[in-house]
């Protein structure tokens, strides 16, 4: 194999994989470790990869806010996928908390189809909305200082009261995860704090991740990836990204 179709395929790789392996390529490909590593010099010097130890990650795309309204308009089917896993670790009587994330908009459309009778706390403005009027859900609002692009509370005030609960289960929405660096992202600071004291409240924690968010980069390092109980994605993943997240003791559904 030529050493640019090598690359192409190394780049392919890497950007479906979102982490790679300077061994596993070396098999792959037949040629040497020392090999691998100079072709990731070359592809990292071009931006198209960026190298770690023993291998290579993804670069990340930085995402910018936008409005929560827009993005439960996006990858509609994706969120679907993981609201019906999300109803899997459910059962009625928990209290549980729903953070202000698209995802967790899904999961409250889930819940209220399948008539689960939960105690719900969130801090969502839309969630609020959509539950409102629902007899079988008791709901308990988080109030602070709203974000209007996030369509929800975040901020000292809101933390204050989420130190005063203890919830079974807590599903956290995330804007990017960085498996090579064990971080996981949100848009801003109120925002990641909020989550943040969102998963010191409940017993057990689950970032909601669609697939492309191990390709992207928030603005707020808010969580370690082993802070977390498990991860709710909406496709398989690579085997390298199981292998580092069981690693970390994190269920994946």
């Amino acid at each position: 194999m030529l050493a640019g179709e090598r690359h192409r395929k190394i780049v392919e790789r890497v950007n479906s994989e979102g982490i790679v392996i300077v061994k596993d390529l070396a098999k792959a490909y037949g040629v040497t470790e020392d090999c691998i590593r100079k072709d990731l010099k070359i592809l990292e010097n071009k931006g198209l990869l960026t190298r770690i130890h023993g291998g290579a990650t993804t670069n990340r795309e930085n995402v910018h806010a936008y409005h929560a309204k827009d993005r439960r308009e996006v990858h509609v089917e994706e969120k679907e996928r993981i609201a019906a896993k999300a109803m899997t670790l459910l059962h009625d009587d928990l209290m549980i908390f729903l953070d202000i994330s698209t995802s967790s908009y899904a999961i409250a459309q889930r819940i209220v189809q399948e008539h689960l009778r939960l105690t719900i706390v969130t801090n969502m403005v839309a969630i609020l909305e959509l539950l409102k009027d629902v007899p079988f859900v008791t709901l308990i609002f988080i109030g602070g200082m709203i974000n209007h692009t996030n369509d929800g509370f975040t901020g000292s005030l809101t933390i204050d009261t989420l130190k005063k609960y203890r919830f079974d289960l807590a599903f956290v929405g995330v804007v990017g995860v960085d498996i090579a660096n064990n971080q996981v992202m949100t848009y801003d600071m109120d925002d990641g704090l909020t989550k943040k004291q969102i998963m010191l409240s409940s017993a057990a924690s689950y970032m909601l991740c669609e697939h492309e968010k191990f390709h992207q980069a928030g603005h707020f390092i808010y969580a370690t990836i082993d802070d977390f109980t498990g991860l709710i994605t909406d496709t398989l993943l690579s085997s390298q990204v199981e292998k580092a997240l069981i690693a970390k003791d994190i269920d994946i559904v």
